[in-house]
């Protein structure tokens, strides 16, 4: 154990680390939960819009307010990478020193001279942009054009001869405005040129060109079911070493909200999404927190013996059952601890497994993505997944939940007679 820990302590911790600290992927992570108020906001219109009980869906529909509601998610969530485009420029600019808002403005509007102006309407075409290209199809153009655009901005705002400068008598929001102006010609004037060049090419534009050239295979490869979960798996193995899972999973986030926003007009359709096991598998990577420490809690309260963990599970229940888990991985601790390692990875490829099970078997037949969206991260899961998939969820959740129980009981078991041995020789040290 002591020399697998050393091998992973100097392979994957260091690269962990130097993974975590990378401002582009603190960008992208910082401005993803930049746009958590408009799909959390949104996600209350899409539980009401479509309801998991059919007879309030039918009655919400028969008085005419399933199209207002739809009309909240269309205006938020399905336009998710217009938010992006702008968050994650913000986000790398401010890292950087610059200004934040003028850097997420110039790759909002970079988005949008690259994104087609045209919608087919019959035998017209129509001026106006596709909703597509504004959801799912653009996500993956919104955060390599807002990175591009942001370092383009920050690196050309330190070239002194490109800022106009104004005299201290004009107010500081119009010389704020006017700085940036020769940067934000050649900004555009660069967009202008990649714009024009797509337009000569097969694709038309860069948007058809990466998802049909990028994307595609990235979803397929890099968010297939069994890498979603190995890669969760990963990521509890390096929380187990002190290191937070964020810095491994943000690298699938963009893959997986990609799957999300474009199953959501599927799913309001009333069909079956094309990612189900992808985002059943993701939606059960953890049970419940990382490494499914819920079960863990439920264990320590019910067979903890000794007073140190009947005491610290009390303390640490309610966060557990909103999904906070940081008191248990490093108040047990997990962390570095050989007795845990072992429930703690094997809670991820349980979890998933059963899950793939339930979706092969036909028990799990659809998944909501707006809500996948939506949801607040600190919702109880077995909430959520009633919410996310029906009834069903909510069972492959409580099954998961009594096998990790299970598993956990007989490593805590040995933890806990550690301690209580420990405790029981106190007095003897003191007399001595």
């Amino acid at each position: 154990m002591n020399k697998f820990q050393e091998f992973l302590q100097k392979t994957l911790v260091p690269f962990s680390n130097k993974l975590g600290q990378n401002k582009i992927l603190q960008s992208i992570s910082a401005g993803m939960v930049m746009t958590l108020p408009v799909t959390i906001g949104a996600s209350v219109f899409s539980i009401l819009a479509s309801f998991p009980i059919k007879s309030v869906s039918d009655w919400f529909n028969s008085i005419g307010i399933t199209k207002p509601m739809n009309a909240v998610v269309n205006g938020s969530m399905n336009i998710l990478a217009v938010f992006i485009a702008f968050s994650i420029a913000y986000n790398y600019a401010k890292k950087s020193k610059a200004n934040g808002v003028i850097a997420g403005l110039f790759s909002l509007s970079s988005f949008f001279v690259l994104a087609p102006q045209t919608v087919p309407s019959g035998k017209k075409v129509v001026t106006a942009f596709k909703m597509d290209y504004l959801g799912s199809n653009g996500i993956i153009v919104a955060i390599i054009l807002s990175i591009l655009i942001a370092m383009l901005y920050v690196r050309l705002s330190k070239v002194k001869r490109l800022v106009i400068k104004l005299p201290d008598s004009v107010p500081s929001m119009v010389s704020t405005s006017i700085e940036p102006l020769i940067i934000g010609i050649i900004i555009f004037t660069i967009v202008f040129i990649v714009g024009a060049f797509f337009s000569y090419t097969p694709y038309n534009n860069v948007f058809d060109f990466v998802n049909k050239l990028i994307t595609a295979p990235l979803v397929h490869v890099g968010g297939s079911p069994w890498t979603i979960i190995l890669i969760i798996t990963l990521s509890n193995l390096l929380f187990f070493f002190g290191i937070h899972p964020a810095a491994i999973q943000s690298v699938i986030m963009p893959i997986v909200i990609s799957m999300m926003v474009a199953s959501a007009p599927i799913y309001q359709s009333g069909k079956q999404i094309p990612y189900l096991k992808n985002l059943v598998a993701f939606g059960f990577s953890n049970n419940d927190a990382a490494g499914a420490t819920l079960s863990l809690i439920l264990v320590g309260l019910i067979f903890g013996k000794s007073k140190r963990y009947k005491e610290f599970f009390k303390v640490s229940s309610i966060p557990g059952l909103f999904n906070i888990n940081e008191p248990v991985v490093f108040g047990l601790p997990i962390v570095l601890n050989p007795l845990m390692l072992i429930p703690f990875l094997l809670s991820t490829l349980i979890s998933g497994s059963i899950a793939m099970i339930a979706v092969n078997i036909g028990f799990i037949t659809n998944y909501n993505p707006m809500l996948g969206l939506g949801v607040p991260w600190t919702m109880p899961k077995v909430i959520a997944d009633f919410l996310i998939m029906g009834w069903q969820g909510a069972v492959v959740w409580i099954i998961n939940f009594v096998i990790m129980f299970f598993i956990y009981l007989p490593f805590f078991k040995v933890l806990d007679q550690q301690a209580l041995e420990a405790e029981q020789n106190e007095p003897k040290k003191e007399e001595n």
